[in-house]
């Protein structure tokens, strides 16, 4: 007996597609995986407390991100940290993570650079609580939201009456919202 030959399957080739550009409209969704991303709005119009500078604060970007969580909480912090009246005050309030990947921060005061490690996380509620601990710490308010604020019109009114009035807007949904249900 002799061994038959094998002969590769015929089959109609493959188109050469070598000359036309990948890119994200021409490579399908199942090959690029998604990744959790989160975006952290800045209040630029928020009651500030003793640690921030307002001039700083109005300087910064609207939000933070789309990035992942841990970057986005990154950026948010080191922006805390960069719009402080003092940074050594700042940077003595922010909880350090231990374990983990880490990102880190950094703060300049005495002389010297600080640095600071944070876990990095991949959780969207871990980044608004630690901002929400963070901003209490600080003794600001309302400074950090995954939603979009709205900007008061500076010529109409001030930032007290505007956040008077949306804390008003605020009740008035919760309580139509019981209403509804």
């Amino acid at each position: 007996m002799t061994p038959l030959a094998i002969s590769p399957p015929r089959s109609t080739p493959e188109p050469d597609i070598s000359s036309i550009p990948q890119d994200a409209a021409t490579i399908p969704n199942s090959a690029t995986p998604q990744a959790l991303t989160v975006c952290i709005y800045v209040n630029k119009q928020a009651n500030l407390g003793p640690y921030l500078d307002r001039k700083k604060v109005q300087q910064l970007p609207e939000h933070f991100g789309p990035e992942r969580p841990s970057a986005a909480l990154q950026q948010a912090v080191q922006a805390c940290i960069d719009c402080a009246l003092q940074q050594k005050a700042v940077f003595s309030l922010i909880k350090q993570g231990y374990g983990g990947e880490m990102v880190s921060v950094t703060a300049s005061f005495e002389g010297k650079q600080h640095l600071l490690s944070l876990l990095v996380v991949n959780s969207i509620g871990y980044v608004l609580r630690f901002l929400k601990k963070l901003c209490r710490s600080l003794l600001c308010d309302n400074l950090f939201s995954n939603q979009p604020f709205q900007q008061y019109n500076a010529v109409s009114e001030s930032p007290e009456v505007y956040e008077n009035r949306q804390m008003e807007a605020g009740k008035l949904l919760v309580w139509l919202g019981l209403q509804i249900y």
